[in-house]
């Protein structure tokens, strides 16, 4: 094969390409501090109702109160008892069937707020009340107290995406 016909080969995969890879590392992105503060500069604030006021961004805020490592949520039968709960830590979850985030953290606030992040396609992200129940049940599993804790937890959802062309 040519590097020519490589070349025609990846152009042809593009449409696949791109958006598995987006899917893949873009949550790893965001735990390079480089990363982080080249991107602050650039966000752009979502249009506001007429009755919000303006505010700054996290990283705006706090430059350094971003999270630099993670941790994995594996299969429960490698732990011998559920985990304490650690705020401001990315979680990302490795079991099979995670449909609903691929990663999250948790803010200590009041209400304690559950920070999900689900890397899409645009009209990709299709979530049902089963599979956010059975997520869940998940981390009723792995952490401790998660009945308590959950109890009048926020969620928060952002989804990452391309536009479809």
């Amino acid at each position: 094969m040519s590097a020519r016909d490589v070349f025609f080969l990846l152009l042809g995969m593009r449409d696949n390409f791109f958006p598995a890879s987006l899917e893949k590392y873009a949550l790893n992105a965001f735990l390079n501090v480089g990363f982080v503060t080249a991107i602050v500069t650039k966000l752009k604030e979502l249009q506001l109702p007429p009755s919000s006021k303006p505010r700054s961004s996290v990283p705006t805020l706090n430059p350094q109160g971003y999270p630099t490592e993670a941790t994995a949520i594996t299969e429960l039968e490698l732990f011998d008892c559920p985990q304490d709960l650690n705020y401001r830590l990315p979680y990302l979850p490795t079991f099979p069937n995670s449909l609903l985030l691929d990663g999250f953290f948790f803010v200590e606030s009041n209400p304690m707020t559950l920070v999900g992040l689900r890397m899409t396609t645009a009209g990709g992200h299709h979530t049902a009340t089963s599979t956010v129940r059975q997520f869940s049940e998940r981390l009723a599993e792995y952490f401790n107290g998660w009945e308590e804790l959950s109890r009048d937890m926020s969620w928060e959802i952002t989804y990452m995406q391309h536009a479809d062309e």
